[in-house]
């Protein structure tokens, strides 16, 4: 029997396990679905207006194991602690606290591994290793936008990092490009495609020939890029604790 509040409940798997369920309404949705949200790892039933929540508990109870092992199947999570092997630039890094110093370092000279040193108190550490990372992605993404914007003459007008969930980055009718912080931890490659997608957006606003081809005069060969955010962007998602 679901139990939970006016906007998530919980269902019982055959496995005896406690699968979340959050209700969300669109009104522009035409029927009951559920998906699986990687980021907040919980499954959402999507109805197009409340009356619908009853039958949107129902039909995921119907789904309620196929839940379960979605989710089960999700990747580890991997928590901003000292101790954690959190990947960055596509490089497994230690995170180690330190007492001294104000600004958090990237040591390479401690064994196989790079550390990131985090100072401070402890009751600190994860907000400075999530601000560490996204003005890292923040860099990163101005570096590779100036580069593929003069290639294509264009210019965006700005340039935010945000913890999306359904985008990796996005391209405004005014020019303002969004991106995750979370593909500073995804190979350089893959950052780059993502920069050139969306300032490709900035000529062609349409996924059509000639948006490709503006992608393509920016990275000829984008298609290994896309092919592992499809695989492992997933991944990217359990990194860090939710904002």
């Amino acid at each position: 029997m679901p139990v939970g509040d006016a906007h998530r409940v919980f269902l019982t798997a055959a496995t005896g396990d406690s699968v979340p369920l959050r209700l969300h309404v669109d009104r522009r949705a035409r029927r009951v679905s559920v998906r699986i949200d990687p980021y907040s790892r919980e499954a959402v039933a999507t109805v197009p207006a409340p009356r619908h929540t009853l039958d949107a508990i129902a039909f995921a109870n119907e789904k309620v194991d196929w839940i379960a092992e979605r989710l089960d199947a999700l990747p580890r999570q991997v928590s901003f602690r000292p101790g954690a092997f959190v990947p960055l630039r596509g490089t497994a890094h230690r995170l180690k606290r330190v007492d001294t110093g104000r600004v958090v370092k990237v040591d390479r000279t401690a064994g196989p591994s790079p550390l990131l040193l985090v100072p401070g108190p402890p009751e600190t550490f994860s907000a400075k290793t999530r601000a560490f990372f996204r003005n890292a992605a923040r860099l990163d993404f101005q570096a590779r936008v100036s580069v593929h914007a003069a290639a294509l003459g264009v210019a965006p007008t700005s340039i935010s990092i945000k913890d999306t969930r359904s985008r990796w980055g996005s391209c405004s009718s005014t020019g303002r490009l969004n991106f995750s912080w979370r593909l500073v931890c995804a190979p350089p490659f893959v950052l780059d495609y993502v920069a050139a997608h969306e300032v490709a957006h900035l000529r062609e606003m349409s996924h059509s020939r000639r948006f490709w081809s503006l992608v393509e005069t920016c990275i000829p060969d984008w298609s290994p890029a896309r092919d592992w955010l499809r695989d492992r962007g997933p991944a990217l998602h359990a990194v860090g604790d939710a904002s």
